[in-house]
């Protein structure tokens, strides 16, 4: 008997996680054959120990193309095929081993639920996609970044249900489609087989969804137009703001500049200590209105100032006064210490 891919610790890391993420069963579709027989005995034995740790992971092994009379059109082995029956497109192409394991049962727990983890403005987009569009994402088991860029073009899949198919690409087990799209750094990302579209290294939420958007949605430059508009309005830096004022990287500078008091929060939409923060953030900017200004930077959106900042965890509330950074602070912090804070750097 072959020793078990799963150790007893990531076992009962594993039966936690099912049991509090997964809802509805998980078709897993294998496909094996002489290429590559050492990685598919991995792929199938992979998926049947996760089927014995939680029974709705549901796995269908087909061998030496068997998977032809079942109707599906997979040409290269292994391959596994995620959610199809519920016409999802999560493909991996290649055994998930290294560090994308992690990834590919992430992706797992994401379609039993059905969930994205993708932000409202990434879905909103997601909605407008009405033509086909393949993400190809090529990644080696040795790349801490690459399971990232996996589960974000996966989840974007999700989103856009049967008509995004999302590829994950083992590339030193398909050699010749690496070499196809001339892969020497991972993770890479191509879409629909164009040139043109790649991109290396892992993305930021918002720019790929945009990037993806414009090979999948028929209305893509009505939407950026409605979208550059929306921005501008946005940006604007009215004189004594109710509420937190949008910062960009169009306008950060004038910000700082302008207001003598000005508190940034540094945040994302996948971030969820941001979002605990967001509403403490609202109520300070009401309850110091005309005094100090509160402004939000989505760092995705926005790497320059955030890069310009040395930005490196999120939340992060940078302090001005007078135009001069005099403070920072890093973490999901309650009503109190944020006001602490405030007095610490003598803006109240």
């Amino acid at each position: 008997m072959s020793q078990s891919l799963i150790d007893e610790k990531s076992r009962e890391m594993l039966l936690q996680k099912f049991q509090a993420e997964l809802r509805d069963d998980v078709s897993l579709q294998v496909f094996v054959g002489e290429e590559n027989k050492e990685h598919g005995d991995f792929a199938v034995q992979l998926v049947e120990e996760l089927h014995k740790l939680d029974s709705r992971i549901k796995p269908t092994v087909y061998r030496n193309g068997d998977g032809a009379e079942a109707g599906f059109d997979v040409t290269r082995t292994p391959t596994i095929l995620i959610g199809w029956d519920k016409g999802y497109r999560i493909k991996y192409t290649g055994a998930p081993v290294g560090h994308e394991a992690g990834g590919f049962i992430e992706t797992i727990a994401l379609v039993s639920r059905g969930d994205t983890g993708l932000g409202s403005s990434s879905l909103e987009k997601l909605a407008e996609v009405d033509q086909e569009a393949t993400i190809q994402v090529f990644v080696t088991p040795t790349c801490p970044y690459c399971p990232q860029s996996v589960l974000l073009a996966n989840q974007i899949a999700i989103a856009a249900k049967g008509k995004v198919t999302a590829e994950c690409v083992e590339a030193s087990q398909n050699m010749d489609l690496a070499e196809q799209f001339n892969v020497s750094s991972v993770p890479q990302q191509v879409i629909n087989n164009d040139l043109a579209s790649i991109s290396i290294g892992a993305q930021p939420e918002a720019k790929f969804v945009d990037q993806v958007l414009s090979y999948g949605a028929s209305r893509y430059e009505e939407i950026m137009a409605e979208e550059l508009a929306q921005r501008a309005q946005a940006e604007r830096l009215v004189d004594t703001p109710n509420g937190p004022v949008t910062l960009t990287d169009g306008n950060f500078a004038a910000a700082v500049e302008k207001y003598p008091a000005l508190v940034v929060d540094c945040w994302a939409e996948w971030c969820a200590p941001c979002r605990m923060v967001a509403p403490i953030i609202d109520e300070l900017a009401k309850e110091h209105q005309g005094s100090i200004v509160f402004g939000k930077l989505d760092v995705d959106k926005n790497q320059e100032s955030a890069g310009g900042y040395g930005i490196m965890s999120i939340p992060t509330l940078l302090f001005f006064k007078n135009g001069e950074l005099v403070g920072s602070q890093v973490g999901a912090l309650p009503k109190a210490s944020l006001e602490a804070a405030m007095r610490e750097h003598e803006l109240i």
